[in-house]
């Protein structure tokens, strides 16, 4: 088997959700604590960034707990674009999310880098159910290379450090993910990262590079592409809310380029089931997502799992 063959077997999607549509309220809410970064990765389109750079306000944050409060939805996800842990209160985040809703499954992505011991302490006394730990490298040098920092060993220190502070209280919470993004610069570093944490007590992900709505086209050929295009899911079943309130119809979406509403006027409910909302939701139905400039060239609808057109053999799916 070549190496692409083998390389595309092991990042094949899906993205499993409890549901896949869902008509009154979203089962996952990712919500921008802040759109600041510490690092500046060739993957991301961060370097083209025009909208302004902020953090969530609290009092906002708080009313967006009430309703999610009220309707519980699967899961909630402190990260969109940026470093959660350059937010101000993002264990105030936490513990509200987690007081007000507690059976809802709160995850959160972070580099790594700013991890030090208080906040490993913080963490693993808040109740957060997921962190996922993107470092997108199992050598120094390819780290450099993608992420643009020099920091290798101290990332993986800091997430040895908050593996073994776990051990030693005896939970099993947070569930630890480490996560490598599958491209081009790192695609012969599969193996060793796999062997690097597969020791560890962490889930190891594999995941293909995204192309941001076709900003970045390069990344297209290390994902596994279904023959036949079908309707991105996640219109389906997932809110995106930026740091400033607005609502975006997509968690690609860095640059509002598809804002559907804004949470400072409207209510989640309100933006879900709004007519902005469902015009992307039809058009997506009708295959006619090349009237949309974030969907026309984008390979995220190729995560999802595909409810929509019939299994050669299996029938629906």
């Amino acid at each position: 088997m070549s190496l692409k063959s083998k390389t595309k077997k092991l990042i094949k999607n899906k993205a499993m959700r409890p549901e896949e549509v869902c008509t009154d309220f979203p089962s996952r809410i990712n919500i921008e604590p802040t759109n600041k970064c510490n690092l500046r990765c060739t993957m991301c389109p961060r370097q083209d960034l025009t909208r302004p750079v902020g953090e969530i306000d609290m009092e906002l944050f708080s009313r967006l707990a009430d309703e999610i409060s009220r309707q519980a939805p699967a899961e909630v996800r402190l990260h969109k674009d940026g470093e959660p842990l350059l937010a101000p209160h993002i264990f105030d985040f936490i513990e509200t999310i987690k007081t007000v809703a507690p059976s809802t499954l709160l995850n959160m992505d972070t580099n790594a880098l700013l991890l030090d011991g208080e906040k490993s302490e913080r963490l693993l006394d808040s109740r957060l159910d997921v962190l996922l730990f993107s470092i997108n490298a199992a050598t120094a040098e390819t780290y450099k290379k993608v992420r643009g920092s020099t920091k290798f060993d101290r990332v993986t220190a800091n997430i040895e450090r908050f593996l073994e502070m776990r051990r030693r209280r005896g939970y099993v919470w947070p569930t630890v993910k480490v996560q490598l993004i599958v491209m081009t610069e790192t695609r012969n570093e599969i193996g060793l990262f796999k062997e690097q944490w597969g020791s560890h007590e962490v889930d190891v992900l594999l995941i293909p590079a995204i192309n941001w709505g076709g900003h970045r086209p390069e990344v297209q050929s290390l994902m596994e592409m279904p023959a036949r295009r079908y309707p991105c899911t996640f219109l389906f079943n997932s809110f995106s809310i930026n740091w400033d309130g607005k609502v975006s119809f997509c968690n690609v979406d860095f640059n509002h380029l598809g804002v559907v509403g804004d949470v400072n006027e409207q209510s989640i409910q309100e933006i879900w089931k709004s007519p902005a909302f469902e015009r992307y939701r039809q058009l997506h139905k009708q295959g006619r997502w090349d009237e949309i400039d974030l969907c026309r060239d984008c390979n995220y609808w190729a995560y999802t799992r595909n409810v929509w057109y019939p299994h050669p053999r299996k029938g629906w799916m």
